[in-house]
């Protein structure tokens, strides 16, 4: 199986993705696709879109999550058969209820906070999945790019080892020289090998979260087009509405909303909770809400300023792509005139590859950024939220 490595992993730290997610949430029974697709060699091949079918598929906790919003849809149906929801008007005025009322009200209250909780756990589920997959199939491609670099890096440095060994046999070179064109020879075997590793485990860890058999051979077609972001000019009303949208933020929202339950029912024969208590916990729970916007404001911000970055170091990655094209042209003219040696000539030819590896990996990393900052939820600023899905 072919596979590749430049560690990609601190791009997808943003994720991430264990942060949002239940332990149990790649888990699941094995699944089978009903379409494959095969290269010419037989290889099946792996789009972006079958891979997060296949993740989805694969996902034990989607499953569950639905099967319990499910059930408490017919507890709702169940608990009021005939009868209206006996919810009061959200307007905060104080209401004097019977105990039986307000224990009806609490369940219902209970079942609607479950049940919020849960779509919003689906929807970042949903996310994190997609993430996961972009992280896999963006870390084998780097891994792909720098495995077929490094086999050309080889064969230049045999060629210098060839050059070299008839340099000192004509007692051109010293021992030295000769030494370290033997030593680049195996460091660059050495790397090679270690790529390899790092694909297989790459791939086999991929095969996991697809619930495709470890052993079974395939290949990924990951097609990444860069996309630059516009412009932010007002960046205070881009954090605002990031922030109202964050489906983590809503979720330890929903902590508010919770704990503030009550707080203005009282029963005929005593008040149904303990106020000053209460009290506390809502304090509590808007106070974490507001140092978890606050930081969320500050990932989202910096998660801008990475995507501008990458795409200004973009820019210096296109003009050393044209500078080694060039330098090349200019290689080629002086080989035809015997000015530089073959072994020059595939030096230069060389560093357009490597400029086009690092164009195409700075493409994947601001295709990684970017979706992070399309769903601010994935970025790190609200740590309780992931505590409010387990």
């Amino acid at each position: 199986m072919k596979r590749s490595i430049k560690n990609f992993r601190a791009i997808l730290s943003c994720v991430l993705v264990s942060a949002l997610m239940t332990a149990n949430v790649f888990a699941g029974e094995k699944v089978e696709s009903t379409e494959n697709i095969e290269n010419d060699n037989g290889v099946r091949v792996i789009t972006y879109e079958e891979a997060i079918e296949l993740a989805t598929k694969e996902n034990s906790s989607l499953k569950q999550i639905s099967d319990t919003l499910d059930y408490i849809n017919d507890t709702k149906s169940l608990m009021f058969a005939g009868s209206n929801y006996p919810m009061l008007p959200d307007d905060g005025s104080n209401y004097l209820v019977t105990a039986a009322r307000f224990q009806q009200l609490s369940a219902v209250n209970s079942l609607n906070t479950q049940q919020k909780s849960l779509r919003l756990t689906q929807e970042l589920t949903d996310l994190s999945i997609e993430a996961g997959v972009k992280g896999e199939m963006t870390t084998i491609s780097v891994l792909e790019q720098n495995y077929e670099l490094a086999k050309e890096s080889l064969e230049l440095a045999k060629e210098q080892l060839s050059q070299t060994s008839t340099m000192y046999r004509l007692g051109m070179v010293s021992w030295n020289d000769y030494e370290k064109s033997m030593k680049e020879v195996a460091n660059q075997e050495q790397q090679i090998k270690q790529l390899e590793m790092s694909m297989e485990q790459e791939y086999n860890s991929f095969a996991k979260l697809l619930g495709i058999d470890e052993n079974e051979e395939f290949k990924i077609e990951y097609n990444v087009e860069y996309e630059p972001v516009e412009k932010i000019t007002d960046m205070d009303a881009f954090v605002n509405t990031k922030i109202k949208t964050d489906l983590a933020l809503q979720m330890e929202k929903q902590n508010v909303d919770s704990a503030s339950f009550g707080l203005n029912l009282f029963i005929d024969t005593g008040n149904g909770t303990d106020y000053d208590k209460q009290k506390l916990d809502v304090k509590t729970a808007e106070r974490n809400y507001a140092d978890s916007v606050k930081a969320k404001e500050n990932s989202i911000k910096n998660a801008y300023i990475g995507l501008q970055n990458t795409e200004s170091e973009r820019k210096v990655l296109e003009n050393k792509l044209a500078q080694a094209k060039a330098d090349y042209e200019t290689a080629k003219v002086n080989y035809q005139v015997g000015n530089i040696t073959k072994l020059q000539l595939d030096s230069a030819e060389l560093a357009i590859t490597q400029a086009e590896i690092a164009l195409e990996q700075n493409t994947l990393t601001h295709d990684v950024n970017k979706f992070m900052l399309d769903n601010t939820c994935l970025l790190s600023g609200a740590s309780s939220a992931s505590s409010t899905q387990n």
